[in-house]
């Protein structure tokens, strides 16, 4: 009884110590989590847009989610806010089964499952099965008060926020700005007795059809005077006077088209291209993780010593090259080639006189099609318009590649006229080849044996 007590006490304290030994690595494991997204679009990690929200946060947000028992979504929920909080201790959540907590759910004025309140200073809003792009907007809804107005200026065929049409309408445009917590309207400037607004952070003119009159035209060159930004989105078909604006900061638009036949989408028109060169220590472009498509986009040809700075911040390939519009898309060998530049930012001079307003911020793009609703979603088109539109409000910290809302590869494919080349020479000829000459190897072999 005495040996068989000796050896029962090593036995519970060795057993103890293992119990303790692996309470402590899991607790360890807890606090201090490691995870590898190896998913192929990274669905599973946070956006870099997402991150750099939360790290900006300086105060404590409260987040309450009312679910119900066995619902397929709250995984899905719960893993997302579990990313949230480990990229910050600032965020809390909690999740609340509404059938056990009525009570709760009436104090919150919630009667739907999937429900989520963000809480923070005060200030609340809600929204319904988020996703990380409707949660990073409610995060900045309660922790950055400051309203922002985008008004889009209509009445000369511009693309207008109000139009859901796939090929001409901004619709989409506006449900990322509202995203981004920019309050989006539609600007008349031959009815606005004050011309632009003073609440107004950005102006966008996308795409006109018909000239600006006298007095609209001096409106907004008023309103630049005072400090404003603009957002100047010129297609081919854009009068004169719009490209007037971007004259003044010494940028000419060109009057042709580019094509570029190495970066055309494969099997496409060659107007429609991904635009492969962005200047990368430029904030707008450098934090596009993906190129942007433009089709049927016109030049700009920067001046050199202006009154302004400009940065060329979107340029074509080496081998692309300008069509007049309405002609043949055929290479003109004595025509010069690329790049061209698409994209410019501008930041005009400094005043030098005391008391004068500061200087604002025009952007200018050679396409006005790229942020229409067709086409908005694919590669880097919406983080092109918001990241443009957050660097002229002077929201410099929320730049950055956003989820993606269509999955690439799947509701998304895009193959350049390059890489189809590629794939044609590695399918039919490389990968062919290798197996015919092995087997031509081991037929050989076998017959000198």
């Amino acid at each position: 009884m005495t040996l068989g007590k000796r050896r029962l006490i090593p036995l519970v304290v060795g057993s103890m110590g293992l119990v303790g030994c692996a309470g402590l690595v899991l607790t360890l494991a807890y606090r201090h989590n490691f995870r590898i997204d190896l998913s192929p679009h990274r669905h599973y990690t946070l956006s870099s847009h997402a991150r750099q929200i939360l790290a900006g946060i300086d105060r404590e947000v409260r987040i309450t989610v009312f679910v119900r028992g066995g619902d397929p979504r709250t995984p899905i929920i719960k893993d997302l806010l579990w990313r949230v909080a480990a990229e910050t201790p600032r965020v809390s959540y909690e999740f609340v089964d509404l059938n056990r907590a009525p009570v709760r759910a009436r104090q919150y004025g919630i009667d739907r499952y999937g429900a989520t309140v963000i809480e923070s200073g005060g200030r609340r809003r809600d929204i319904a099965n988020p996703s990380e792009g409707l949660l990073m907007g409610a995060i900045l809804g309660v922790t950055r008060p400051r309203d922002r107005v985008v008004y889009f200026v209509t009445g000369h065929g511009e693309h207008s926020p109000s139009d859901t049409d796939a090929r001409t309408g901004y619709s989409t445009a506006k449900r990322a700005l509202g995203d981004e917590l920019f309050t989006v309207r539609e600007l008349a400037l031959m009815s606005s007795e004050t011309g632009v607004p003073g609440d107004a952070s950005v102006v966008v003119i996308a795409g006109p059809r018909k000239d600006y009159l006298s007095e609209e035209a001096r409106s907004l060159d008023a309103y630049l005077a005072r400090g404003g930004n603009l957002l100047l989105l010129l297609d081919p078909e854009s009068p004169r006077s719009a490209g007037d604006f971007a004259r003044r900061y010494g940028v000419r638009p060109s009057d042709r088209i580019i094509v570029d036949p190495e970066h055309r989408l494969a099997a496409g028109e060659g107007v429609t291209i991904v635009v492969p060169g962005l200047e990368r220590s430029f904030l707008i472009s450098g934090s596009l993780e993906a190129p942007p498509v433009f089709s049927y986009a016109r030049s700009l040809q920067v001046a050199e010593g202006g009154t302004a700075s400009a940065v060329a911040i979107l340029k074509t390939g080496a081998a692309s090259y300008e069509v007049s519009a309405g002609e043949p898309i055929r290479e003109d060998g004595s025509a010069p080639k690329g790049p061209f530049t698409l994209g410019v930012a501008i930041l005009p001079a400094v005043p030098s006189k005391p008391g004068e307003a500061p200087p604002g911020r025009v952007v200018v793009y050679g396409d006005a099609d790229f942020a229409a609703n067709a086409v908005i979603d694919y590669l880097g088109n919406k983080d092109l318009l918001v990241n443009s539109i957050n660097w002229l409000a002077g929201e410099d910290s929320l730049m950055a590649a956003r989820a993606e809302g269509k999955e690439r590869g799947r509701e998304q494919f895009f193959v350049t006229q390059e890489q189809q080349q590629a794939a044609f020479w590695l399918a039919t000829v490389v990968q062919p080849s290798v197996f015919l000459f092995t087997g031509l190897v081991v037929f050989v072999r076998r017959r000198l044996r």
